[in-house]
């Protein structure tokens, strides 16, 4: 028996009936599904290599007067350390374009496609996001984006002709 006999005086008998029922029937629900085609394959959809997507070169100079971090924001709340400039110097890496859905992409070590969400980059004092191009059709083969302190205490990484 599911439940001791004296629970059942404290509801009346066809609530416990059925709750009985719900609380069996809860069981099939958490059951692992079945696909008649195909098996569930972790990480099945993640696309490999920079078949069919854009190189678009990021650069960013560090003008700030003090160390600057920048980092990816990727998708699924992960991130990547994308490297600390030093004051008058710039990073430069390559971010991948897919031109049909507009997601630019980071490369991991394995060449899996990360979709970047942002590019977050700061110094000791302040933060402050990069405006990617996150739209479909073409983007800029070159990204150039110059951080500046703007009033001591916050960042300014403004995106140049390029």
């Amino acid at each position: 028996m599911l439940f001791p006999v004296w629970f059942s005086y404290f509801l009346p008998k066809k609530k416990v009936a059925v709750r009985l029922l719900l609380t069996l029937s809860a069981g099939l629900y958490s059951l692992p599904a079945h696909a008649d085609s195909e098996t569930y394959v972790p990480y099945s959809g993640i696309i490999h290599g920079t078949d069919g997507a854009d190189p678009v070169q990021v650069s960013i100079l560090n003008k700030t007067g003090s160390p600057l971090d920048c980092r990816a924001a990727l998708a699924h709340w992960y991130s990547d350390d994308l490297g600390r400039i030093v004051v008058d110097d710039q990073l430069t890496l390559t971010l991948w374009h897919d031109s049909e859905t507009g997601v630019l992409n980071l490369m991991n070590a394995t060449d899996d496609r990360m979709p970047v969400e942002a590019v977050w980059c700061a110094t000791d004092t302040a933060r402050t996001r990069l405006d990617l191009p996150m739209a479909t059709g073409q983007t800029e083969a070159k990204l150039h984006f110059t951080c500046k302190a703007v009033d001591g205490a916050n960042l300014s990484c403004v995106a140049m002709g390029g």
